[in-house]
């Protein structure tokens, strides 16, 4: 399941994912991305992983790669629980420029702050 929040103009993108990510997810993801990237680019974007189950973190970043609008990413902040095993610099590597950190579920406020910054 997957949630987006933020989508409009001036408002941080935000997804939030439960239990096991499906290709539909994926293609909501790749959507919400390029209708954000036509209003503002650079991207700061909060990503919210919880009880993940099926697709690992290393196969959604495969998905992920085909995305063009990822370019438009300037930061992302991962806040995840430890079902979702720590993906910071194999993002940071796929996507040359982007800044990535990830917090503990926790860390939420923490994280929005780093995206501010």
């Amino acid at each position: 399941m997957l949630e987006v929040k933020g989508q409009e103009q001036g408002k941080r993108l935000e997804f939030y994912t439960e239990g096991t990510a499906t290709q539909e997810d994926l293609q909501t993801f790749k959507e919400a991305l390029q209708e954000k990237t036509l209003q503002e680019e650079p991207l700061n974007i909060l990503f919210v992983f919880k009880n993940i189950e099926g697709v690992t973190p290393n196969a959604l970043i495969e998905d992920m790669k085909t995305f063009p609008d990822l370019k438009s990413i300037k930061k992302g902040a991962i806040v995840a629980d430890d079902t979702f095993t720590k993906t910071d610099a194999m993002i940071a590597n796929l996507i040359p420029g982007v800044e990535v950190a990830q917090f503990s579920l926790d860390e939420m406020e923490k994280a929005r702050e780093w995206l501010q910054q």
